[in-house]
């Protein structure tokens, strides 16, 4: 069996100057480093692993990162938000992770509509919120969107998650296997309520 490494290697020695070369590259990234990436990470967080009935889920032009959260906590439903322009990052997202349309939700949010995001989570989290816990994951969000997105699950009482890992500019992904699950604790178990 190949091995993490030996895949990123193959990986990082294919050509990749052309874009059909950058085509085969990503490809191969998507269909054989990321899975077995994913499933480093998950045996690496096992303890971390929490039931959450949905997940929210903040994306960006790297759909990849985003990915890492649901695999690890497997809810049955997730619920992403990013913007009009992404919509065939969503449908990586979706294959990759092998997601049906009836467990998958996208809001696409133009410019910068905190408001329209604060409404939507608040609305899906009703719901959910009748069936079992929720988290969110902000890794893919801008700056403003994070921030906002990690403002509301302290309203909502939602675990706030984060991936990172380190960026790989000359390849346009991250490095496999620098994935870091960052578990933002919530304002109150630190402070409390007073």
């Amino acid at each position: 069996m190949i091995s993490l490494a030996d895949k990123k290697e193959i990986w990082r020695g294919m050509p990749q100057d052309t874009p059909e070369q950058q085509l085969w590259a990503d490809n191969y990234f998507d269909t054989e480093v990321l899975p077995m990436a994913q499933e480093h990470f998950q045996g690496h967080y096992a303890a971390e692993k929490r039931d959450y009935y949905g997940l929210f889920l903040l994306m960006g032009p790297l759909w990849e990162l985003s990915t890492f959260s649901v695999a690890l906590f497997e809810p049955q439903n997730v619920h992403v938000f990013c913007r009009k322009e992404q919509a065939l990052q969503v449908k990586l997202l979706q294959k990759n992770l092998g997601l049906d349309d009836g467990s998958l939700c996208c809001t696409y949010i133009q410019g910068e509509d905190v408001a329209s995001l604060y409404r939507v989570m608040k609305k899906q989290h009703d719901i959910w919120d009748s069936v079992g816990r929720s988290a969110i994951d902000i890794t893919g969000g801008s700056a403003v969107f994070a921030s906002a997105a990690a403002m509301a699950a302290t309203y909502l009482d939602l675990e706030v998650y984060r991936v990172d890992s380190q960026y790989l500019p000359e390849f346009h992904h991250h490095e496999p296997g620098t994935e870091r699950l960052c578990h933002i604790p919530s304002v109150h178990s630190v402070i409390g309520e007073e």
